[in-house]
């Protein structure tokens, strides 16, 4: 496989390999640890916040619906340009770099008027918990060499808030 740091062929080379690598069963422990500590922060910053409330969605088309569209965007979609491309594997600045350009891209989706945008996006405390679970999936990608536990937790989190949460 051609590497050239940098280039076009890299980032491909890297977004190829962050697909194809399974992750362990130690990764998916791992990113299920990350998940739970990710878990009790945005619960107790959200109540905190009177950023949402417990709202369980009405009805199973709704709940189906909930739980398939994330798995595309926003889970792998910005799990991929986030922390794949940007992020990378190696570099806290660059790390540092991908994380606030995520929690930057959620105010950015209202600002330009995008359909899946919401307005609590510009909420402090949504943005604190967005970059936590911005952090929590760059140590997952970074530590398993593989996208699917950050994206599992991406989707997790977006299925609980849409399908048991509702903003306030």
């Amino acid at each position: 496989m051609m590497k050239t740091c940098g280039t076009a062929s890299s980032l491909f080379a890297d977004a190829t390999s962050a697909v194809r690598t399974r992750p362990s069963r130690r990764n998916w422990l791992e990113a299920l640890s990350l998940l739970a500590v990710f878990t009790v922060f945005a619960l107790v910053t959200g109540t905190a916040a009177q950023v949402f409330t417990f709202a369980p969605a009405a009805n199973w088309p709704e709940l189906v619906a909930i739980a398939l569209i994330p798995i595309l965007i926003p889970a792998l979609a910005e799990e991929m340009v986030f922390r794949v491309l940007i992020a990378g594997r190696h570099g806290r600045w660059r790390a540092a770099g991908a994380l606030t350009l995520f929690v930057l891209w959620h105010p950015a989706q209202l600002w330009l008027g995008l359909p899946m945008a919401q307005p609590i996006f510009a909420n402090p405390a949504f943005l604190a918990i967005t970059a936590a679970l911005g952090l929590a999936c760059t140590i997952s990608w970074r530590r398993s060499s593989s996208i699917w536990p950050a994206v599992a937790m991406h989707w997790a989190v977006v299925v609980m808030w849409k399908g048991l949460a509702g903003p306030v």
